[in-house]
């Protein structure tokens, strides 16, 4: 009789054991976010490339770029582009930053390195915030959000996503502390509708793109914005070279 229940509870295990192993390779959301979590857990350097623009259908402006960071020790060399209407991009300024120090040169000839976090009019997003995003997360609240994202499809990448997963004021909070936004009162804003999506490679079955795009109604107007981040490369950068003319203690 002992036996019996044992073989009975053997098979109930196996036939779960088989039936989430399917569901696990069949839903490609959560063996896909499980290889990032593990290449992630155990990252030394990354390689990314950034966008924030804000606008009007087309007529945007905003910054974008790439971004070299090392994590032991921490240092970074972000570029940064203005994208203008008409002008196309034009890049305006190197940051490096070590540690807690953050250096900025505008793409000049005659200007020196200066210490201190840049400002910028062409976008609230400071590139400089990027060395302070940890690629380390907790696992299971990312799994329980993704479990909840619907999902898009073509020959080379999965996209998850979600339009209502948090509320107006849910999604402003981690705007406002995510992306840290200069001289922006995010409580003012009047979210239209937002759309955030995780951008999977087929191939390399990975996670390849962060991707934030919202629509704040002032007055009579709505203004489209977006925020990108795509990881170009993982533990590829060896070290980041210090500048040349850095200022001094």
């Amino acid at each position: 009789m002992g036996k019996k229940i044992i073989i009975g509870l053997l098979g109930l295990l196996l036939i779960a054991v088989t039936a989430l192993t399917i569901f696990f390779y069949t839903d490609h959301r959560y063996s896909y976010v499980i290889r990032t979590y593990r290449a992630l857990s155990e990252v030394q350097s990354m390689e990314i490339a950034y966008k924030s623009r804000m606008g009007l259908g087309e007529n945007q402006l905003g910054i974008h770029g790439t971004a070299s960071m090392t994590f032991a020790p921490k240092a970074s060399f972000i570029e940064v582009y203005t994208e203008l209407p008409f002008l196309g991009s034009q890049k305006i300024m190197d940051i490096y930053t070590e540690e807690k120090e953050v250096y900025h040169k505008f793409n000049l000839a005659f200007l020196p390195w200066q210490r201190g976090i840049p400002m910028l009019s062409e976008d609230a997003f400071n590139p400089s915030n990027l060395t302070e995003l940890s690629p380390k997360a907790e696992l299971i609240p990312i799994l329980r959000f993704l479990s909840s994202l619907e999902k898009e499809e073509d020959e080379e990448k999965l996209v998850y996503y979600t339009t209502d997963f948090f509320t107006p004021e849910e999604f402003k909070k981690i705007i406002s502390e995510t992306l840290k936004l200069e001289g922006m009162n995010t409580e003012d804003w009047n979210i239209t509708s937002y759309r955030i999506s995780a951008v999977f490679d087929k191939e390399e079955k990975l996670l390849k793109e962060i991707r934030v795009e919202f629509t704040n109604q002032v007055r009579n107007l709505s203004l489209d914005n977006e925020f990108s981040l795509e990881i170009l490369s993982v533990n590829s950068v060896e070290t980041i070279e210090k500048p040349q003319g850095l200022p001094e203690e």
